[in-house]
């Protein structure tokens, strides 16, 4: 049987996805296998969180909040915002993406996107049907903005900013970011996905939440996530903030209301303990720049990272050579945009990266 026959037209006419997560091979390794190509923490979890885990385990028997009171009272208070009323939760920031095509687009549609940037974006946009409507990034991997302005026409439903920015790594500044938000028109929804903020080490950082806390009337939604300076990603838990009618249509989709208990207990916990995160950040940041210095000591061409990943051209050889030599070794790294991205890990994992890229370069 031709079992295409069922699917939706748009599934019918999906590409392929991009996305490390959607390729048929498994994502589980051993202990031994340094995982420096999914961006996890090395860290883990502030203790606080563990210790809530550890309670939580004692009642896997019950449902979970089904509106995360709890944990959505927490992340308004740490960013400043009126209420819960204000948050939106879900599996992860990739099933708030997902939320966005179920809830926002129609056939026909087009949403602006960097490229390269985080592919589940592209992957939600073709779900629905609609159109992406893919906008080159500059010489140095940064985002183009005013060419994302100029992109927006009367189909223009969606405009989505990763920042900073993956699979680059690159940070488009905080004010520069802002006048962009304010030129876009009122009919088109702003995204901003801060997955990776956290990071950030440039002191006029902040969230694009400060203008839903001013009363940005025009449609803004601001992602975050516990998989990357929370060291969570094993629980996945997504959060967006927006103006509470906005919210509210998110709540409409199935997939806003599916957090485990033990991940709302651990998530509400984790936003507590900002020393935690803030010591994560300066540890990362340290090895950011050692990183970045070894490998341009190497001949690598490095794009200025603010995340926890750095992007770089290796000299001689291709970035699939790169990464399969560097999984001979035991160490797994991403290879995207013809380029390669190892995630930052702990002083040791880092210091063998470098080691066998220094083999691999002679």
């Amino acid at each position: 049987m031709d079992y295409r026959t069922l699917l939706r037209d748009s599934i019918k006419a999906l590409p392929e996805s991009k996305r490390a997560a959607r390729q048929p091979v498994s994502s589980y390794t051993t202990p031994d296998i340094y995982r420096l190509n999914y961006n996890e923490s090395p860290y883990g979890p502030s203790p606080k969180a563990i210790k809530a885990l550890e309670e939580a385990c004692k009642r896997p028997n019950i449902y979970p909040d089904w509106f995360s009171v709890e944990l959505k009272t927490n992340f308004a208070k740490l960013h400043g915002l009126p209420d819960m009323m204000h948050v939106c939760t879900a599996t992860g920031s990739s099933s708030l993406i997902n939320i966005l095509g179920e809830v926002f687009l129609n056939s026909g549609d087009e949403v602006i996107l960097g490229d390269p940037s985080y592919e589940a974006f592209r992957d939600t946009v073709n779900v629905a049907g609609a159109t992406p409507v893919m906008i080159p990034l500059d010489a140095d991997m940064k985002y183009d903005l005013d060419a994302m302005l100029g992109a927006i026409t009367s189909k223009t439903k969606m405009i989505v900013v990763c920042n900073p920015n993956n699979p680059t790594g690159t940070f488009t500044d905080s004010a520069k970011l802002e006048a962009f938000i304010k030129k876009v028109p009122e009919s088109v929804l702003v995204v901003i996905d801060e997955a990776y903020l956290e990071f950030v080490s440039r002191p006029e950082t902040y969230s694009m939440i400060k203008l839903i806390n001013e009363g940005y009337e025009k449609p803004l939604l601001v992602l975050k996530t516990f998989s990357k300076a929370y060291g969570m990603a094993g629980l996945r838990i997504g959060v967006a903030a927006g103006n509470p009618d906005l919210i509210s249509y998110l709540g409409k989709s199935g997939a806003a209301w599916n957090i485990s208990f033990l991940g709302q207990m651990m998530a509400a916990e984790a936003i507590k303990d900002q020393e935690y995160i803030n010591k994560i950040a300066a540890l990362n940041a340290i090895e950011r720049d050692k990183l970045t210095a070894e490998l341009e000591a190497l001949g690598c061409k490095v794009y200025e990272s603010q995340t926890n990943f750095i992007l770089f051209k290796a000299p001689k050889l291709e970035n699939t050579e790169i990464y399969a030599k560097l999984a001979e070794q035991k160490i797994l790294i991403g290879a995207p945009v013809g380029m390669n991205r190892v995630s930052i890990g702990t002083a040791e994992m880092n210091d063998k990266f470098i080691k066998v890229m220094k083999e691999i370069l002679k």
